[in-house]
């Protein structure tokens, strides 16, 4: 509900423009009382009213919006208003009440490290030139580290900044080579599992240059996130993690597959964490960071259906 009444909105708007109340009630061509009765809210203006003091003054669309509504409004019987106005602050408690609630489980996930540990990250090439990137995020407390490789060999790497709120996590991460690229993901946890398997959202950033590509630009794509294991029990000097790093790189999607090295184990829980009966694992999470919009989306949006 609007913290104005129609008479003062419309007293600012007057106002805004260097004129008078008086002024402005001569040139709308109504006597200073009728005004007064209803700024004061014992006379409603007229739908014609509106559309002459709109065009007098001359509102913007949403300025124009908001003085119908506060008009509206005014007409309402009282006890109406009164009804409306205790269903909109119940409405903002709940409000208030769940958005205490997702920083609290974000803070007791921090607190738990829920999100520590190594994942597996896919998604389509900035590029634009229909390939996957593989690459290996390693999240520490309020920290986060990625490597990007090629062939093996470390092409560029990341570090930043690891927040949480509810099921969300968000990571903006810059690049070690003097900071001249910064990458934001942000994710959702999807399954609330005692322990992690899938982080899924957006990634954004700006595309790379090369021989072949020599514009960047700003980019976005869906990326996945798979949970490889914790510091606990894969420090980074783990023959696992180097034959992961081997793996790193930039491959057409016949080439990246399969998405879940074998040597990682049986891939039974994330099966049942994608609710997967007989779709294969890799057809699932190469059409999870599939960037191509269903016919209607304005928007890319990573959404788990």
């Amino acid at each position: 509900m609007a913290t104005m009444s129609f008479g003062e909105y419309l007293s600012v708007l007057v106002r805004r423009q260097g004129r008078t109340m008086a002024t402005f009630a001569s040139e709308a061509g109504v006597s200073p009382s009728t005004m007064s009765r209803i700024r004061t809210g014992k006379r409603s203006p007229t739908a014609q009213q509106l559309e002459r003091w709109s065009a007098l003054l001359k509102l913007d669309p949403e300025a124009r919006a908001t003085l119908d509504e506060l008009a509206l409004l005014e007409r309402t019987p009282p006890e109406v208003r009164r009804r409306l106005e205790q269903v909109e602050n119940a409405a903002t408690t709940e409000q208030d009440k769940r958005e205490a609630l997702a920083r609290d489980y974000g803070r007791y996930r921090h607190e738990q490290r829920y999100h520590d540990g190594w994942w597996l990250c896919y998604s389509h090439s900035f590029l634009d030139d229909g390939r996957i990137q593989r690459s290996l995020l390693r999240v520490a407390g309020g920290e986060a580290w990625m490597q990007v490789r090629e062939s093996g060999r470390l092409h560029y790497s990341y570090h930043g900044a690891v927040e949480v709120l509810g099921d969300k996590i968000f990571m903006r991460l810059s690049e070690d080579r003097g900071a001249v690229e910064h990458v934001q993901i942000t994710c959702d946890s999807l399954f609330d599992y005692r322990e992690p398997s899938f982080q899924y959202g957006l990634v954004c950033g700006i595309s790379g240059k090369d021989p072949r590509h020599p514009v960047s630009y700003p980019a976005a794509a869906r990326i996945l996130l798979i949970h490889v294991g914790n510091e606990h029990d894969l420090p980074a000097d783990a023959p696992v993690i180097g034959k992961l790093e081997t793996m790193l790189g930039s491959f057409p999607e016949a080439a990246v597959r399969p998405f879940w090295p074998a040597f990682l184990g049986s891939d039974a829980y994330l099966r049942q964490c994608l609710r997967l009966t007989t779709e294969p694992l890799d057809g699932a999470i190469a059409r999870l960071i599939d960037n191509r919009g269903k016919a209607g989306q304005q928007v890319l949006r990573a959404v788990f259906v």
